[in-house]
């Protein structure tokens, strides 16, 4: 599965001597054009495409011939697929998304992951649990994609009434009984949340299910379980996996566009003599080369060039020339926000895309911008 060291391993293996063939080919089964083999025939014509841009280069018509392969290879599973392949190297690999990524083709310096990073930035890990008093199952979702962890099954009996005299007092046991049995079934399944925090760590949590049910887990959840939840929701323990997926979907992005929107008022409050954010490409290439930046904030439509020394890493705003800090020579980087984004990525830091009004308010300063470590 795609994820932060995929994207790490693929940077550093590409960084060798030589250019890296990246291609997004659209998967999606849903579309007339992409079945029986349909995405081969697009995956063909963007490589043409490519080829007829770039020119005469052997590199590239044997990236090219090893592409063919292994989307030729590939049983469709996914809406989207990643295929990386660096000649000078015996890199090659076809990694398939369910979220949709834009086609296109790429030879250059590095493979070009810039799609992905911004899937994952829009896409946390979420855990799902839904339940009812009798049973209870647990999801993941991660990029479009939800998989079934576990169902468990409650020993909860059915409630009954008491007869004859005793009847209130029959009643009121069997309360207490029941009770006690829907407290334990709510422990069991923080237990085995607990169990999948460990297995498939997760950033947000989601309980769904019967009110009585879900109102005893958020209740019992401890801290640090408490800490991911972000909604209680009443859903059908019998609900199928996809509407699960839509629902966690639909909560996922109401999500991103509230953090949005918080990470820039905090950016832009921060741009003020002493305080801890920068703005504009010039001062953030400075603070990402010094390795300063916490989160990177920039528009999901921002596009620039620049430069990176070949000696010292070094990243920048010119195009050409010598190094700033070592005078080296400097070599283009026709993708500057992709390669900022992932030299943050690698020392730890975050990426935060936006769009919509958040992007608007991030185009007064440039549209690009960092929190920073110190």
């Amino acid at each position: 599965m795609l994820g932060r060291g995929v994207l790490s391993r693929l940077h550093c293996l590409t960084q060798q001597e030589g250019k890296t063939l990246t291609l997004y080919v659209d998967l999606d089964q849903g579309a007339r054009a992409n079945r029986h083999g349909g995405f081969l025939v697009q995956a063909e014509g963007l490589m043409r495409s490519l080829r007829a841009e770039v020119g005469d280069d052997p590199g590239l018509d044997h990236a090219l011939d090893r592409a063919v392969r292994l989307v030729s290879d590939l049983e469709p599973r996914g809406r989207s697929a990643m295929v990386v392949v660096h000649p000078e190297t015996t890199l090659e690999e076809i990694h398939q998304a369910w979220v949709r990524f834009p086609s296109s083709a790429y030879w250059r310096r590095g493979a070009f992951l810039r799609p992905v990073v911004e899937a994952m930035d829009e896409n946390e890990r979420y855990a799902v649990v839904l339940a009812d008093a009798r049973q209870a199952r647990l999801f993941t979702v991660y990029l479009g994609e939800i998989a079934e962890y576990g169902h468990l099954l409650a020993e909860t009996g059915a409630r009954s009434r008491g007869v004859g005299v005793d009847q209130w007092r029959a009643e009121k046991r069997q309360e207490r009984h029941h009770d006690q049995e829907v407290t334990a079934h709510a422990k069991a399944i923080i237990d085995a949340l607990r169990d999948l925090a460990l297995e498939a760590p997760f950033d947000r949590l989601i309980v769904a299910g019967s009110p009585r049910t879900t109102s005893q887990i958020e209740r019992l959840l401890p801290r640090r379980l408490h800490g991911k939840l972000v909604e209680t929701i009443s859903l059908s323990v019998a609900a199928s996996g996809k509407e699960v997926l839509e629902k966690t979907i639909e909560i996922q992005r109401g999500m991103e566009r509230d953090q949005e929107r918080r990470v820039v008022e905090g950016l832009l409050s921060e741009l003020h003599e002493n305080g801890r954010a920068v703005a504009g490409l010039d001062d953030v290439c400075d603070a990402v080369t010094e390795m300063r930046v916490w989160t990177l904030v920039y528009g999901k439509k921002l596009d620039a060039d620049g430069g990176e020394c070949r000696e010292c890493g070094v990243l920048t705003t010119k195009t050409s020339g010598f190094c700033p800090r070592c005078q080296a020579g400097l070599q283009p980087v026709s993708l500057l926000v992709d390669r900022l984004a992932q030299v943050v990525l690698e020392t730890g830091g975050r990426i935060e895309v936006v769009s919509g009004g958040a992007a608007e308010d991030m185009e007064a300063v440039g549209s690009i911008g960092a929190l920073l470590r110190y």
